[in-house]
């Protein structure tokens, strides 16, 4: 395996149990790691790198775990704590983002020029990436919010229908985020036959991804059947 494509093993792996990790401790917890992962998106996701040949940005696993997050938050808590993770998420984002921009516009002190213009070299595009992703967050988690708490309601005796709604939900609304999001982000910066290969690379990530982790979701109705939690559903 060549080295960026371990890394983005460890990545998703690493993103993966930090979700279960947060989903352990308590809702709140769900809610920080979903923000974590956005302010990663908004500071590191105009990166491209290549992947298995093909080129795409170094978001996509950050926000596949954004998703899975939220089927924790609505497997446990149900639909209305995953509409209310979105104003959480773009709460601390817009706020991350105009802090930002103030430090990287003070002036810098002398002898540290060097530092101030890599950091606004660096930070800069942030601003156009946030929105891009905020942008896309908000219309494609209203999406997966929504259908994922509705295939829930009508897969709940299904066998395998955790697995099953949760990787319908992720490539409809993933379809929808990639469209908008890298439109939004890098049209005009790329070329636009990159454009495509870096929404289809993405978006194939973040498929994979969820296809992969989502058994974890098990792990919250073992913990109901065991007693250790009662699982309240708020639509």
């Amino acid at each position: 395996m060549a080295y960026n494509e371990a890394l983005l093993g460890l990545t998703a792996a690493a993103s993966a149990s930090f979700v279960f990790l947060a989903w352990k401790l308590d809702k709140e917890r769900l809610y920080s790691a979903i923000v974590v992962f956005l302010i990663l998106i908004s500071v590191a996701g105009s990166k491209l790198v290549d992947f298995f040949g093909h080129e795409t940005n170094t978001g996509n696993i950050f926000y596949a775990s954004v998703f899975l997050a939220t089927y924790f938050l609505i497997e446990r808590y149900g639909r209305r704590e995953g509409i209310r993770s979105i104003g959480i998420g773009i709460m601390f984002v817009v706020g991350f983002t105009i802090l930002l921009q103030l430090v990287v516009g003070l002036d810098n002190a002398p002898g540290t020029d060097a530092f101030g213009n890599a950091l606004a070299a660096a930070l800069n595009p942030a601003s156009r990436l946030a929105f891009a992703s905020l942008l896309a967050y908000v219309v494609s988690q209203y999406l997966n919010v929504h259908l994922y708490s509705y295939l829930k309601e009508h897969m709940e005796a299904m066998r395998g229908g955790i697995w099953i709604r949760a990787n319908i939900s992720n490539i409809m609304a993933q379809a929808v985020d990639s469209g908008i999001f890298f439109t939004v982000a890098f049209w005009g910066v790329v070329p636009p036959g990159n454009v495509w290969e870096v929404l289809l690379t993405g978006f194939a990530i973040k498929v994979v991804y969820i296809m992969l982790a989502s058994p974890l979701l098990y792990f919250n109705h073992i913990e109901e059947e065991a007693g250790g939690y009662v699982s309240v559903t708020v639509l």
